[in-house]
């Protein structure tokens, strides 16, 4: 396998990684929540999770597919304005792919994790 795919690969798994906990982290913090809020009733703080999983993850795939479609965009160039953004150079050269590809990457985790909660909840429930 090349550099190039190996580096990619690297990449893709530290996202999945990061996206992994912050989407574990989500689902606790709104399990509790909703467990507290609802009178301690389990179900409710399953049926929360599952929804809001799966609606960040929809969200977060729309919103890296967007950024994939203009990423590669030239902005005009100018004294005012900038050929190219200082924050997302910096990301790519940090995460080793584009802004929009990472989130879209992200996307998996809370989707896959939504959809597991949604099996369990659906599972518990009947």
């Amino acid at each position: 396998m090349g550099d190039k795919a190996a580096k990619t690969l690297r990449s893709v798994a530290r996202v999945l990684a990061v996206g992994g906990v912050a989407a574990v982290g989500l689902a606790v913090v709104v399990f509790v929540f909703a467990l507290v809020a609802h009178g301690f009733d389990g179900m409710t703080g399953l049926d929360w999770v599952r929804k809001l999983l799966l609606l960040v993850g929809a969200l977060m795939l729309i919103t890296g597919g967007c950024g994939l479609f203009v990423s590669g965009r030239d902005r005009p160039s100018g004294t005012m304005t900038p050929h190219e953004d200082d924050t997302f150079r910096m990301f790519w050269h940090q995460i080793g792919m584009p802004w929009g590809a990472a989130v879209s990457v992200a996307s998996i985790d809370f989707l896959v994790l939504g959809t597991l909660v949604d099996l369990v909840y659906f599972s518990v429930a009947g």
